[in-house]
C-alpha cells in the first residue's frame, strides 16, 4: 500500500519532473519553456504542482534567476537518475541515442590552464566519457555561480569566497618557463637565466586571483633581496598578455603546462626557468596552489566517473615539465 507522500509524489506526471530538471540546470521559466518548446504557463502549472507535491518553494526569484532552495538540492541529483531511467526506457523502446543524456559541464578554470586544460580534454582517449565541457575564466562572481548551479565547478587558486562549498588541494607546479619574443636580447643569457638578470628588463605578469591579484613572486623576490625591477606591469587577459610581450620587450612568467601556448604563437619564445631559479622565486609560500572548488557530494549533477577523469587531466597537467 502506497504510503500518502508516495502517493503524491506518483500522481505527478513524468514532463513535471523534467521541467524540475530543466528549471535547476537553466534558473529561468522563459527559456526552460524554449528549450521544452511548450508556453510559459505550462512550466508555471508544473511549478505550482511541484510545489504542492514536495510542499516546498522549491525555486525562489533572485536577481541572477531562480536560486534552488536546500529540498530542490537534495531532490536534483535523485530527479537525474530518474530523468536518465527514462531517457533509458525511451532508447530501449524507440532506439534512440543515448548522445543528449550526458549535461554539459560548465566549469570555471584559472586563466593559467585553461587553454591547455582545454586541448588536454580534446585530446583525452575517454573524451566520450566526459562529454561536453563549457570552460569559462575563474573571477569575483564563479563562487557565487557554483552555489546558485550555474557552474558545476571551479580550477582556481583562489579559495577566499568558497563558505560552504569543498576545496580539494589538487597540486602545484614545480616547473616554470620564461617567455619573450624570439628576438628578446635575455635569450643570450642561456643557459644560465638568474633572475637578477630578469630583472634588467621590462617584466609583465597575468593577474590570478589568489596567487599574484597582490604582489607578484618576482616583486617579492626582488624586494627581500635587494634587487632593483626596472619595471613591473600586468593584464588581466592571455591575449594582452601576448601582445604586451610581443610590442613592450617585456619578459613573462607562465607554468611549464603553457608552453604549448608559446609554441603556437608566432614569434614568441619559452625557456624553462632553471630549478633553483624557480626555488628563489617561489620560495616558501609563494608557489601557486590549485584547488577543485565544487558542491558538496549529495548537490552534484555529474557522475564520479567525470569528476575522477577531469581532476586526472588536471593534475596530469600540473605535473608536466
Amino acid at each position: 500500500m502506497l504510503s500518502n507522500s508516495l502517493k503524491k509524489i506518483s500522481e505527478l506526471d513524468v514532463f513535471c519532473l523534467i521541467v524540475f530538471k530543466t528549471l535547476y540546470e537553466d534558473g529561468h521559466a522563459n527559456s526552460t519553456a524554449s528549450e521544452l518548446q511548450v508556453s510559459a504557463p505550462k512550466i508555471s502549472r508544473c511549478l505550482a504542482l511541484l510545489r504542492s507535491t514536495f510542499n516546498d518553494e522549491l525555486f525562489y526569484r533572485r536577481q541572477q534567476g531562480l536560486k534552488p532552495t536546500p529540498l530542490a538540492e537534495l531532490l536534483y541529483k535523485p530527479i537525474c537518475d530518474f530523468y536518465h531511467t527514462v531517457a533509458r526506457i525511451e532508447q530501449v523502446a524507440f532506439d534512440e541515442s543515448e548522445s543528449g543524456l550526458t549535461p554539459i559541464l560548465n566549469v570555471a578554470v584559472t586563466q593559467g590552464i585553461m587553454s591547455s586544460l582545454a586541448i588536454a580534454i580534446s585530446r583525452h582517449p575517454q573524451l566520450e566519457a566526459i562529454g561536453k565541457v563549457r570552460l569559462q575564466w575563474w573571477d569575483n562572481n564563479s563562487a557565487e555561480l557554483i552555489h546558485n548551479g550555474e557552474l558545476d565547478f571551479g580550477i582556481a587558486l583562489d579559495t577566499s569566497q568558497t563558505t560552504e562549498l569543498n576545496c580539494e588541494w589538487l597540486g602545484t607546479h614545480e616547473n616554470v618557463c620564461l617567455a619573450a619574443r624570439v628576438q628578446h636580447p635575455i635569450w643570450n643569457s642561456l643557459p644560465h637565466i638568474r633572475l637578477e638578470e630578469i630583472a634588467k628588463h621590462p617584466f609583465l605578469y597575468l593577474e590570478s586571483k589568489g596567487f599574484n591579484d597582490r604582489i607578484d613572486p618576482l616583486e617579492m623576490y626582488c624586494r627581500n633581496a635587494r634587487v632593483e625591477l626596472v619595471n613591473v606591469d600586468k593584464v588581466t587577459s592571455r591575449e594582452e598578455w601576448f601582445c604586451h610581450l610581443m610590442t613592450m620587450g617585456s619578459l613573462a612568467f607562465l607554468p611549464a603546462v603553457g608552453a604549448d601556448f608559446c609554441k603556437s604563437m608566432p614569434g614568441l619564445r619559452s625557456e624553462t626557468l632553471p630549478r633553483e631559479q624557480v626555488r628563489l622565486l617561489h620560495g616558501e609560500i609563494m608557489s601557486p596552489q590549485y584547488y577543485l572548488i565544487e558542491k558538496a557530494l549529495k548537490n552534484r549533477r555529474y557522475s564520479e566517473e567525470r569528476r575522477a577523469i577531469l581532476i586526472g587531466i588536471v593534475t596530469g597537467l600540473l605535473k608536466s615539465k
